[in-house]
Order: structure tokens, then sequence, then C-alpha cells
């Protein structure tokens, strides 16, 4: 972590389609780029969408190859990502196309990392050893990638090549990363999002609102990003609930993707924070959805992180116009924001036990993300927290 202001702004964002019906143009996308054989990395749930097919179709149309790999976890492996790696090779592909959720564009951008150049999946751990990344030999070292988020939430569309893969030998999540990976286009198209369950819809939305939250509140100084972080707040304010009320509501679907999208920019460039690690874990351990994990750690990690975050708290209630312009309004904001969604308030509602809690804290303190936490972290710390969050203490 750092406080001061000698820091090197990056903020990357490759080719963006955005808007309503932008999903057609995904055939012209990979026509013009000359691929022979593109692989569809998706879920088994998306795959049986009339938009998928419509994509199919589309790629049928304009005689260009393909084949499906939708296999895809809720909570994405390593596992997963060699039998989609194996079913690229195997099939001669030369590009892949994610269409999906976070879990599948993840699965995706860890084929896309090692497909081509055969380094194993966690030498892009850029988080852990980033001296040892391995060095981008040639055009092809990577595989060409376009990614068509579903949902808005994860971000990961605009998250570079940063994924959460679950390490099958250590049973904690891991994050793939090169700085220099990138896909080469991205459709954002908020007609697919019109589908989605209420449930996901709120789930997915926080995981934007946390991601945007964390990378304001991280030390890292980037001001364009915070920024871009705080708009993705006001979005997420304005636009949630109402996305989550209305699935069909097109405007705020398409503000809610903007949001998601953006503050993958923020976090991308800034890093996240010990939410994050909690979340990981608990998906790592319990399987449990990571927008799910996310909206019920939240408010209790702000509490713990709140002296050190006054001054940014009181801005973001001021922003929003909060009933109290405090760091406690903002807290409190989040908590109505969160029953109103429906989103369970504690960890006991996760079906999580008091006994646990060690092993969830011992993963988080493995976990990159809290090293851009505005407080430092440790097993103690997370014991403090993820007892407040069993309990449903606040304060």
């Amino acid at each position: 972590m750092t406080d001061h202001f000698n820091e090197d702004w990056q903020c990357y964002v490759p080719p963006v389609y955005f808007g309503p019906g932008r999903l057609d143009e995904a055939a012209t996308l990979i026509r013009d780029r000359h691929f022979a054989r593109v692989l569809l990395v998706t879920d088994p749930g998306i795959a049986q969408q009339t938009f998928f097919s419509r994509l199919c179709k589309s790629l049928e149309h304009n005689t260009i190859d393909y084949r499906v790999f939708s296999a895809v976890r809720g909570n994405p492996t390593s596992e997963n990502v060699a039998d989609c790696c194996a079913v690229f090779r195997d099939n001669d592909c030369d590009a892949i196309v994610t269409i999906g959720g976070g879990s599948a564009i993840d699965v995706a951008k860890a084929v896309s990392l090692t497909a081509a150049n055969h380094h194993d999946l966690w030498d892009f751990c850029f988080f852990e050893d980033p001296a040892n990344l391995p060095a981008v030999r040639g055009e092809d070292f990577f595989v060409p990638l376009l990614i068509i988020p579903t949902t808005a939430g994860t971000g990961s569309e605009l998250s570079g090549s940063s994924c959460v893969i679950t390490d099958c030998d250590s049973h904690r999540k891991r994050v793939p990363y090169h700085p220099e990976h990138f896909p080469f286009a991205v459709i954002d198209d908020p007609q697919l999002l019109t589908g989605l369950p209420a449930n996901l819809s709120a789930w997915t939305g926080m995981d934007a609102l946390t991601h945007a939250l964390e990378a304001y509140s991280s030390p890292v100084f980037n001001p364009m990003c915070d920024g871009i972080a705080l708009e993705a707040i006001r979005l997420c304010h304005q636009w949630l609930e109402k996305s989550v009320a209305n699935g069909s509501d097109l405007t705020a679907r398409s503000q809610m993707m903007a949001a998601s999208s953006i503050a993958a920019v923020a976090f991308s460039a800034k890093g996240l924070g010990a939410v994050h690690s909690l979340a990981h874990a608990i998906g790592a351990l319990f399987d449990t959805h990571h927008g799910l994990a996310n909206a019920v750690v939240l408010p209790y990690m702000l509490e713990h992180n709140k002296e050190a975050l006054a001054d940014k708290l009181t801005t973001i209630a001021c922003l929003l116009n909060l009933p109290e312009k405090s760091p406690d309004g903002v807290i409190q904001w989040l908590l109505a924001l969160r029953q109103s969604l429906n989103i369970p308030s504690t960890l006991a509602d996760l079906n999580i036990a008091e006994s646990d809690l060690q092993a969830i804290a011992e993963l988080a303190l493995k976990d990159a993300e809290h090293q851009t936490n505005p407080v430092s972290m440790d097993e103690n710390a997370f014991m403090q927290v993820c007892h407040k969050a069993l309990h449903g203490r606040i304060g």
C-alpha cells in the first residue's frame, strides 16, 4: 500500500461496442480478422438462450467455423480451464469468443493466456510474483479474444486478462494476469441482460458496486480512476434497484452495464480490497456466488475500514446526496440497499458456521486483493470482520 503521489497511471481500454443490438456485429468483427475457427466459451444456461442461437446462426451465415465449450462452472477451477484448453487445441481453433457472465469470461481469459504458448496458468499470477511473469514473445503468444458479457457485475470484459480461478491443488482462488494481454474487442449489449433473474441482477449489481467502492477506497494514487469509480457508484445508486425491479427496463440495464464495465477499468488500475479477499475465500470453500458473497461482506468491511476512509466515504455520501453526509451514512445506505434487493445480511444466512471462520480468514489472508485495502489486514483482522458478518453486528 502507499499514501504518496509517486505512482504510474495506467488505463487502457480495448474497443467497446456498446448498445442494444450490438451482438449482431460479432460475426463481422471476427470475419474482418480472418479467423479460421473460433471457440465459443459459455455456460450451460447461456447456451440455451435464444441470443446464443442467434450468435451461432450469425457465424454460420458469415461462413465462420466454430466449436462450443459450455461446461463452465459457477466458480471455475483449473480443471475447468484445462478441459476448455484441450477443446481449443484439439479443434485447431485460432480465436476465442466468450459470451456469458464472469465465470465464462474468466475461463476464456485463462485459455487465451495459455493455449498458444503452453505456459502453466499459474505462471501468470502477476500479483503473487511479478518478477517472474513470462515475457511475451511474438504476436501469437496470446490467443485473440472477443468478450461479450451477459451480466452487469464482474466487469471482467474490461479488467484486462485478470481472471479468478480456483486452484484445485491448493483449494484457493488465484488471479492469473498479464499486463500486456487484452481482448481485441468487447461487445456490451444491454439487451442480453433483460432476461437475467432478479436475484442474479441484484448479486451481480452489488459486485459492480463493490468493485467501484473498493477501487475508490484503494490508497493507490490515481485520480483519473477515482473519478471513474465515483461515476460507477453514482450509476449503481441511481439504477441498480430499478434494474432489479424491472428486468425489461433497457435504460436501467444499459446504465448498470456501463457501471459494471467502467468500475472494472478503475479496479484494474487501482486494485480492490479485503472484501474481495473474503469473497474469494468464501467462494472457494462454499461455492457461493461471488457477487452474493461481496454483498454480504461489504458493509462489515467498510465499517472496519471506516476511520481510514472518513474523507472518501463522506465524499460518496455528498455525491449521492444521502440523508447523512458521513461514513455512517454510506454504510446505512448499503444496508438499506441490500435489504431492498432481498440479499441476505449475514454469513450465517449463507450456511456458514462459527467453526468455518478460521478457514475463511486463513484463505483470505493468502489472497492478493487485500494488498490494496486501505487498512492492513492480518488473520486476526479478518477474523474480527468475519465474526461481525456472521452475527450481523455493525459497529
